[in-house]
């Protein structure tokens, strides 16, 4: 860290003026959700690339800087010294930082943006992996153990999905979305890991739900879960699900769907140690 404090502003409107020459241009679209990024040095392209998101397919830049018909968020990254970094959503400014923290606020933003408007999928915020070709949703946000606990369903065999997101279609299936895990040590930006390190392989292909699993990582915890109804269940998604108030119908739809649907079983309770949990949630995945 060069001790430059940042300034990190989560999506709010706080707004800067007019946007500066931005000669590296990105332009495309995942998940349905069109996206122009741009920043004024050339050394950072490579970078940028690494941090989209999963499914993004890339598009001609020209046909993103006027789009009368859909509106195309365009995220800038701009510096005067190379110290300090200003990221902006349009005129919003999200981060005034040195790099590493800029590039880490982008790369949540983005994601962020794309789960919160996209078409066709409900993003909820959990942790998927596929074991006997269905999903185990863990649903949660960020520092509830979610992503440790994925990386041990691995270990023991289970197919990875998404340590961050479930985005389920209207008929309540998961699809993947593999980016790579994020382990973070001592509280710090997490450090991202290729699935294969832990001995795994991504899903491909959109399942049905079979196990929902309730849980928060409490040291010295006996994992000794109790059963959820079906309601419960929806209710553990939809507290976690990213477009819960922007589209309420469509959410509680897919809702539905993944869990009475598909005759999914629910469990909650505290854990202890991943690797001491992990065979048990998989046992318990329905037949």
């Amino acid at each position: 860290m060069s001790g430059l404090a940042p300034i990190i502003v989560w999506m709010t409107e706080q707004t800067v003026g007019m946007s500066e020459p931005t000669p590296v241009q990105i332009a495309g679209e995942a998940c349905g959700v069109r996206v122009r990024i741009s920043t004024d040095t050339e050394s950072l392209r490579p970078t940028l690339e690494a941090l989209l998101p999963p499914g993004w397919r890339n598009h001609p830049v020209d046909e993103y800087v006027v789009d009368p018909e859909r509106e195309v968020p365009h995220f800038t990254l701009i510096t005067d010294d190379g110290l300090e970094y200003l990221l902006k959503r349009d005129d919003v400014l999200l981060a005034r930082a040195e790099l590493e923290i800029a590039l880490h606020v982008f790369d949540a933003q983005l994601r962020a943006y794309i789960a919160l408007h996209s078409p066709d999928r409900v993003f909820v915020h959990a942790g998927v992996v596929a074991h006997g070709g269905r999903a185990i949703i863990i649903p949660g946000r960020s520092f509830t153990g979610k992503t440790t606990l994925v990386a041990e369903l691995v270990r023991a065999g289970a197919t990875y999905y998404s340590d961050e997101y479930a985005p389920l279609d209207a008929e309540g299936l998961v699809h993947p979305y593999p980016k790579p895990l994020s382990i973070r040590l001592d509280g710090r930006i997490g450090t991202d890991h290729d699935v294969a390190t832990f001995g795994g392989s991504p899903g491909t292909e959109p399942i049905p739900v079979g196990l929902v699993v309730v849980t928060q990582y409490k040291p010295g915890a006996t994992w000794e879960p109790q059963a959820l109804s079906s309601g419960e269940a929806v209710l553990a998604l939809l507290s976690n699900t990213v477009p819960a108030q922007d589209r309420p119908e469509e959410t509680m739809h897919a809702l539905r769907q993944a869990i009475d649907d598909s005759g999914a079983v629910a469990l909650a309770g505290e854990r202890g140690e991943a690797a001491q949990v992990a065979q048990h949630i998989l046992a318990s995945m329905p037949g």
